[in-house]
């Protein structure tokens, strides 16, 4: 083939590439050297939908991983490649949206990856339900010292908003899909109004601004969403209570909004579990972090965390409803800085020899 020939090809490809508007646009964003960039980039390739759009932004990327994205997008003409140098927070979320077509939007980072038929169980969802939002299932992967893999499924086939609003935030909330973002099918002009509303994109405030606005939503049980387990307690981390604090307040927000239009008391019990599972992984990644901090700053946080106001209204909404909260209750309810360290680490030996901690 003549120079000619391939140029005009390739002209012809761009114009099919501007011109187009697919169904779904899958925003994948590379970063840094992760190590299963092309692993994510082949699931989406690989399922069995065709109207799809593929945004690969990448940022900081070493030259061998940039090198394999370009040769599958020169293969692929789903796929458009981008760059961003922008440093800011969002940047390169916000530049893949500028770039995508797709009446849908899913985001996702070169960690995470998707099972095969997953986008078009989930475009099929949305279809049948008219929803905004389509949630998959979602398996948190972690793997351990041998590479092998340990996974938690978060089920999503027991959401949707068939009953009311109340009942389907619950639900999310219970099976843990309320922090879940990335891997989440939406509707193209509500993610526009959710980047527009400012809030990070893996933050509950986001999904709970994005729940506000949604028409209908939707869960999709059979797709299946592969995203990295959080880490607990592998370094400090002193921004965790902060964040904590910030999604509470907007899913409480979201919860009274909806109380008031006749929700259940049902969804403020599970919002108060929510935040003591929250509030228990703060404790464990302060106390039980290797690379700490010194024991009377530890003493501080912890008092700071255990008499913060929205711990001590957990604690008298859970009082009489505390059966299966574990070990670390009664120390977080009496708010004994040194006693909650202690039960953390008594509770962390139980957990690692098997024995039951249920109160």
């Amino acid at each position: 083939m003549n120079d000619s020939l391939l140029l005009a090809v390739e002209r012809t490809e761009n114009l099919v590439r501007r011109g187009s508007h697919p169904r779904l646009s899958v925003i994948l964003i590379v970063e840094g050297s992760p190590s299963y960039a092309m692993r994510a980039l082949e699931s989406i390739q690989n399922q069995d939908l065709y109207d799809l759009q593929i945004v690969v932004v990448c940022r900081g990327v070493v030259a061998g991983v940039r090198h394999s994205l370009e040769v599958a997008a020169d293969r692929d003409i789903h796929i458009d490649l981008i760059d961003v140098e922008d440093p800011a927070p969002g940047a390169c979320l916000r530049a893949g949206f500028a770039a995508s077509r797709g009446s849908q939007i899913i985001a996702m980072n070169a960690n995470e990856w998707f099972a095969p038929q997953s986008l078009s169980q989930m475009v099929e969802s949305s279809c049948d339900a008219s929803a905004d939002i389509v949630f998959p299932s979602v398996s948190l992967d972690r793997y351990d010292v041998h590479r092998e893999r340990h996974s938690r499924v978060l089920d999503a086939t027991s959401v949707s908003e068939d009953e009311d609003r109340a009942a389907c935030l619950t639900q999310l909330v219970s099976c843990g899909l309320i922090r879940q973002t990335s891997g989440v099918l939406y509707d193209r002009a509500l993610f526009e109004a959710c980047l527009a509303h400012g809030d990070a994109f893996r933050t509950v405030s986001f999904l709970t601004f994005a729940l506000s606005q949604a028409k209908r939503v939707s869960g999709c049980g059979r797709a299946r969403f592969h995203a990295v387990a959080p880490s607990i307690t592998e370094t400090f981390d002193p921004t965790m209570f902060a964040r904590l604090s910030d999604d509470i307040g907007a899913l409480d927000r979201l919860a009274d909004s909806l109380a008031v239009a006749g929700g259940g008391d049902q969804l403020k019990q599970v919002c108060q579990r929510y935040y003591y599972a929250g509030l228990v992984a703060c404790i464990e990644n302060l106390c039980l972090s290797p690379h700490g901090v010194s024991s009377i700053e530890r003493s501080a946080r912890l008092h700071d965390m255990l008499e913060a106001q929205r711990t001590r209204q957990m604690v008298v909404a859970l009082k009489g409803n505390h059966r299966g909260l574990g070990l670390l209750y009664g120390s977080i309810a009496s708010a004994k800085p040194m006693r909650c360290a202690l039960y953390t680490h008594l509770a962390a030996f139980f957990n690692r020899s098997g024995v039951r901690t249920v109160q």
